[in-house]
């Protein structure tokens, strides 16, 4: 396994790295029909390999659409002890930068319904202010 993450560390692309996690899925897998047959079985080590082979694709990325391809593929393959939809953000985030997710964020429509419901319900928005300038340097563009 210590072979594997030196392997995944020599590669020269993230795609490579990404490619790689393919064959660590289906070794993973494997590893869970032993566990759920009761069968001793390395389910726990591959799955720390996994989320190394994720965090050496993010670093090797320097591109925005590499670091994009592997917040979809944490997003949609990771199954691990890290929320997978939030780390995607956090790759995201390293791509696009800090005010493209507040834009994002901000001007979304369940933004916009909640500070609705927030005038409605005449409750105190705790967002006033903050999406106001992401708002208005948006419309700008």
């Amino acid at each position: 396994m210590i072979n594997a993450i030196k392997l995944m560390r020599k590669m020269k692309t993230s795609k490579d790295v990404l490619d790689f996690t393919d064959l660590i899925r289906k070794i993973k897998e494997a590893e869970l029909v032993k566990d759920i047959l009761g069968i001793e079985n390395m389910y726990k080590s591959w799955d720390r390999i996994e989320k190394i082979a994720y965090i050496i694709a993010v670093k090797k990325a320097t591109l925005v659409a590499e670091l994009e391809k592997c917040a979809v593929e944490i997003g949609e393959n990771y199954s691990g002890g890290i929320d997978p939809d939030e780390w995607a953000e956090e790759v995201r985030i390293k791509a696009y930068g800090l005010k493209w997710y507040l834009e994002q964020c901000f001007n979304s429509a369940q933004c916009d319904e909640f500070v609705r419901f927030t005038k409605e319900t005449g409750i105190v928005n705790p967002l006033s202010g903050i999406p106001h300038v992401i708002r208005n340097n948006s419309k700008n563009k």
